[in-house]
């Protein structure tokens, strides 16, 4: 898999004393989500991504979600690690902000894992 940055990175937004100003990177990458919420069933959907920091993260989605709500999230990384082996970022957080088709994420927790290469390498999120 190659990288073409024209279609997945944009340059970072101008720096801005606002704190949700601050410097995020608009990557497009398909996302898969699992809700983990007392409130409702678990559910899985998927998305794409609008923009992403070490903290936050908005998406676009196929179903509505509610503030507050928990959910675990992973994206394909468009960079393989030793231009050999495929990365996933996976990350939990809590829904901050939601519309129709909008979703804002505080992310708590985020790593980078690698993926196996063979018939079972699907999103374990959905």
């Amino acid at each position: 898999m190659e990288c073409n940055n024209e279609n997945w990175v944009r340059e970072p937004r101008a720096f801005s004393p606002e704190r949700r100003a601050s410097i995020r990177f608009a990557l497009t990458l398909t996302i898969g989500f699992t809700v983990s919420d007392r409130r409702v069933p678990v559910k899985t959907g998927k998305g794409s991504t609008i923009d992403l920091s070490s903290s936050g993260l908005s998406f676009t989605t196929d179903r509505p979600l509610l503030t507050g709500q928990r959910l675990k999230a992973s994206i394909d990384w468009p960079v393989l690690l030793g231009g050999k082996t495929r990365l996933q970022l996976v990350m939990s957080g809590v829904v901050v902000r939601a519309d129709s088709a909008v979703v804002a994420v505080r992310i708590s927790r985020h790593e980078f894992r690698t993926r196996r290469v063979g018939p079972n390498t699907g999103s374990p999120y959905g």
